[in-house]
């Protein structure tokens, strides 16, 4: 998930006002001159190209702007084994963007006068902890204070599995957790929270989730290319998901079960459904002018109702990403100035929310750096000598740093071992990998390696 976010559930939006048609009233925007047009699409693509070419960029992107949808291209494979490009149609789980669903439908239901934002959480779920003390709104703002469940071995573990998990057995992942903080006192993104949020619409509405949010949002929008079961789904135009991806290199990996992922992160979409859910919030076909302010207003460390609230180049930006294993999305907005940003990709990705940021920067014409290959450094012998050794990760799991002829490699346990390239004295990458390896050794202590690769984040101490 972009930088601000656990693991698999990010997401991000942005917003476009029509001149004739949006309550929005873009401030100085007119029609965009044809060679200025011109020079942006071939700025986007630029951009778009250089994330590529480094391995973070493979999917969708749609660009609206002053009142134009200039920008709607495609990039890399949507099934690289048997060489199916992606296409603009295709579908994408975009994991934490979910989260806007979820809130949207939460303040639907709070402007029908359903609940309130500042009901109790014990309203609804009958004997939560500390459920009197725990609001709706706290769920919202990721203010609750309650234990994020990929920290628990066994949710993380049925994650990577098709088993059928109970609404009861999900919550128990972290139902009975002692809370991080006093409820309203800390920020702290978590996927539980949404979790509750969709067990709070099930018990109002009398619906599944899903059938919720198809009410309430996918079917008044007409977003017909959207659901919630990418296991079950059976589409020419569904991405197959990679964990790595390369003109050299393919590396699959599972699709997380959605009834775990459920209301925090199981939405999958594709790039015209999501301009459509862009267009139905700007023209507050969802949801009033007012409540539509309230859910976009921020709360501790820049979060409202299911979206970040930003400052960037002075503007006021909205947005989620969403990031699981194998797909990665992002959507901002600014009303202000009607554009919208949507990229979604079919790969693990950290990068995506930067490229998104990089287009903006782009089209407000700021200054802004393409991203680069890694380059490998060559540290003094010492500095190598001193990373040699083994590593323990887990109980079951020792990494061995080998140092041969000025070189370091990597082993895990009996598999063969690979050369490290060091970015500089403390940073290692491999070839055509996305492993991060990072060392830090600090005087009368342990030395300690630290792997990251994808979504996961490992970390040892020198034996």
């Amino acid at each position: 998930m972009n930088c601000k976010h656990y693991i698999f559930f990010l997401g991000c939006m942005t917003f476009i006002s029509s001149t004739f048609c949006s309550p929005f009233k873009a401030q100085n925007t007119t029609d965009v001159p044809v060679d200025n047009l011109e020079k942006k699409k071939k700025e986007i693509d630029g951009i778009i190209r250089a994330y590529s070419a480094i391995n973070k960029f493979n999917g969708t992107a749609l660009i609206h702007y002053q009142n134009k949808t200039i920008f709607e291209k495609s990039y890399g494979w949507q099934n690289a084994e048997k060489k199916i490009p992606n296409q603009n149609n295709s579908i994408y789980q975009i994991a934490s963007l979910t989260k806007s669903f979820t809130a949207l439908t939460i303040v639907k239901l709070s402007e029908e006068g359903k609940l309130s934002v500042k009901d109790p959480i014990s309203k609804f779920i009958a004997g939560y902890p500390r459920g009197n003390e725990i609001t709706v709104e706290h769920l919202l703002t990721h203010t609750s204070g309650i234990y994020e469940p990929l920290r628990n071995k066994e949710y993380f573990r049925l994650l990577h599995t098709g088993e059928s998990i109970s609404p009861n057995k999900e919550i128990s992942f972290f139902k009975d957790e002692p809370l991080d903080f006093e409820p309203g006192s800390q920020f702290s993104y978590t996927n539980s929270g949404y979790i509750l949020l969709g067990v709070i619409i099930e018990k109002i509405t009398g619906l599944s989730y899903e059938d919720a949010v198809r009410k309430f949002i996918l079917d008044p929008l007409k977003m017909n290319h959207t659901g919630f079961d990418y296991p079950a789904l059976k589409s020419p135009d569904k991405t197959v998901p990679y964990a790595y991806l390369s003109k050299t290199r393919q590396e699959k990996t599972e699709i997380w079960n959605p009834e775990l992922t459920a209301s925090a992160g199981q939405i999958y979409s594709t790039a015209e459904d999501l301009y459509k859910y862009y267009k139905g919030l700007r023209d507050y076909k969802i949801v009033s002018k007012e409540t539509f302010r309230k859910a976009t207003t921020p709360f501790l460390s820049g979060y409202g109702y299911g979206w970040f609230i930003d400052d960037l180049y002075g503007k006021k930006v909205i947005n989620h990403g969403g990031n699981i294993e194998g797909a990665t999305s992002y959507l901002a907005m600014i009303p202000d100035d009607d554009i919208c940003i949507i990229l979604l990709n079919n790969i693990t990705s950290k990068k995506l929310e930067k490229a998104g940021n990089t287009i903006l920067g782009a089209l407000l014409n700021q200054p802004y750096e393409l991203p680069k290959p890694k380059k490998e450094i060559l540290p003094d012998d010492s500095i190598l000598k001193k990373y040699a050794g083994n590593y323990k990760l887990s109980e079951d799991n020792t990494i061995h740093i080998l140092y041969e002829n000025g070189q370091l490699f990597i082993q895990n346990n009996n598999e063969p071992k690979v050369r490290m390239l060091a970015e500089n004295d403390h940073s290692f990458f491999l070839q055509d990998d996305d492993s991060e390896i990072t060392f830090i050794f600090k005087e009368g202590e342990k030395g300690v390696i630290t792997i990251k690769k994808g979504l996961s984040s490992k970390t040892g101490e020198k034996l």
